[in-house]
């Protein structure tokens, strides 16, 4: 039964033919490998073991598997070739593509049929595959023959080959390659038993090949070797390409997405763009307009007050007082843009915290008066500097200061603080006012966005100032919490990272 697949429909899926020929092209520099391996041994053993050799007939066996192997690395080109022009659409298929490859379906592991695309080129792969080995095993049968035959322990090369079909190929296929590899084995004994092919001794004493029992025990180890080395290879070959295409697979699938989600937050970004633009613009075509029709009216209160009629009177006030409240909001309206705009939207240059937050305060401590609540100020002494924006974080503390007393009951107090933490400057706004409920806290700094416990106790506020502090800390690369204090009212901690000497000197 076949896997679902990995990845979203539509998306170019790793194919069996990707990686059949990827090993191809591996079983074929082992195959170089092998020929180096053969012509130096033939040509040093005389010299270091006391055995004789075929040195002639083994040079032309290795050369002829040198052109074999040169032969096969030009085909392999050629079906990669083919295969990327397929692929990239600049050439046709071949006659017949659409159609399966039976044998390659037989020879296919199975991991590879439920789980990968299948084509007539992987089919063809695979028989290319099977190919190559049944000629290893044919060349390494008469290289064994002109070395001793049953003498040599280089039988145990077949081994390999076992080896190579369970990566390569199914586990039919695996058991059928042991069998042709115990089947050439024997003919290769008995040929030399009965004298049908000639015997090439190594030299050493004894005739070994002769001894019908001690030929019957190596061809019996070699079985069983064969077999349950392909048993185990299968086994283990299977396992590992479950977890090889299920890599493969899901890295594709995760670039895909990457590619996606960043092509998504290239959109955003722009979109992000384009409405802060659009605030700012509108913001900025409000504020003006907004002053003059809010000192206009104040003018006409003041010349005329005391001349119109009570209602008329309060219809102006009340216009007056709207007309304020939407000159503050877009003033809000810009901050907010401008922190979002991120840091390269300003100027960023050494800051002391110390002066901005006393101007802050004298603008504060006189609403602290009108709505009877108490501030307090503690500032260290020696506060180091931040790299950042003066307005925005004026914005970011004016914003902080002027929640607390709004929020806060007559009677109450409003405590700002600031100081040196380990390796970040710590500003901390406390109040004893009506708090922030838990499950409020993660949308509290969403734009336009109040508390229920918030609009029941003023009616003023456009929801702006959290959203605005929130963003001239990211803007900072700091970090705000929010959390209960001790006995009610609720606790803003704002963290950002100071300017150390060695930068400071940097910006020199």
């Amino acid at each position: 039964m076949s896997r679902p697949a990995l990845i979203p429909e539509g998306h170019r899926a790793l194919r069996a033919t990707d990686v059949l020929l990827g090993r191809n092209a591996w079983l074929i520099r082992l195959r170089w490998i092998a020929v180096l391996a053969t012509l130096g041994f033939t040509h040093l053993a005389p010299w270091l073991l006391p055995i004789q050799i075929q040195v002639g007939r083994i040079t032309q066996l290795a050369l002829a598997l040198a052109a074999y192997d040169l032969a096969a690395w030009i085909d392999l080109r050629r079906r990669l070739r083919e295969d990327a022009a397929i692929q990239a659409g600049t050439s046709p298929p071949p006659d017949g593509a659409n159609q399966p490859c039976a044998p390659g379906r037989w020879l296919l592991p199975r991991t590879y049929l439920g789980t990968l695309p299948y084509d007539w080129e992987a089919g063809c792969s695979a028989v290319f595959a099977l190919l190559q080995i049944v000629l290893d095993l044919v060349f390494l049968t008469a290289l064994l023959h002109f070395t001793g035959g049953i003498e040599n322990p280089a039988w145990v090369f077949f081994t390999f080959h076992v080896i190579f079909a369970s990566v390569l190929l199914s586990a039919t296929a695996t058991y059928a390659i042991a069998s042709f590899a115990v089947a050439l084995l024997c003919a290769l004994n008995l040929g030399e038993v009965n004298g049908w092919l000639p015997h090439y001794s190594l030299g050493v004493s004894g005739a070994l090949y002769a001894q019908p029992g001690l030929i019957a025990a190596y061809l019996l180890l070699q079985a069983a070797t064969l077999y349950t080395t392909a048993y185990l290879a299968s086994s283990i070959a299977a396992r590992l390409r479950r977890r090889e295409v299920d890599v493969l697979m899901l890295t594709r699938y995760l670039g895909d997405k990457a590619e996606r989600l960043e092509a998504a937050y290239q959109e955003l970004s722009v979109a992000e763009k384009a409405k802060s633009a659009y605030m700012r613009k509108v913001a900025h075509e409000l504020r003006q307009p907004l002053g003059v029709v809010k000192t206009a009216l104040s003018v006409v209160l003041q010349d005329t007050g005391p001349e119109l009629d009570p209602q008329t009177r309060s219809l102006i006030e009340r216009a007056a007082r709207r007309a304020g409240g939407l000159a503050e909001m877009t003033q809000e309206l810009l901050s907010l843009s401008r922190a979002r705009a991120g840091r390269a939207a300003v100027e960023l240059t050494p800051v002391e915290i110390a002066g901005i937050a006393a101007r802050v305060l004298d603008e504060q401590h006189h609403r602290a008066q009108e709505a009877g609540v108490s501030l307090s100020v503690e500032l260290q002494i020696g506060l180091p500097p931040v790299i950042g924006d003066a307005e925005g974080l004026a914005d970011m503390m004016g914003n902080l200061i002027g929640n607390a007393i709004r929020y806060t009951p007559a009677g109450g107090s409003v405590w700002f603080r600031a100081r040196r933490g380990a390796d970040r400057l710590v500003i901390e706004v406390e109040d004893t006012g009506i708090g922030v409920p838990a499950a409020d806290r993660d949308r509290s700094f969403d734009e336009f966005y109040r508390t229920a416990a918030a609009r029941e106790h003023s009616q003023q506020g456009s929801g702006l100032g959290l959203a605005i502090v929130k963003a001239v800390v990211e803007q900072h690369q700091g970090t705000i919490t929010v959390e209960d204090r001790d006995g009610g009212g609720t606790r803003f901690r704002v963290e950002l990272p100071v300017l150390e000497r060695s930068d400071a000197m940097a910006l020199i």
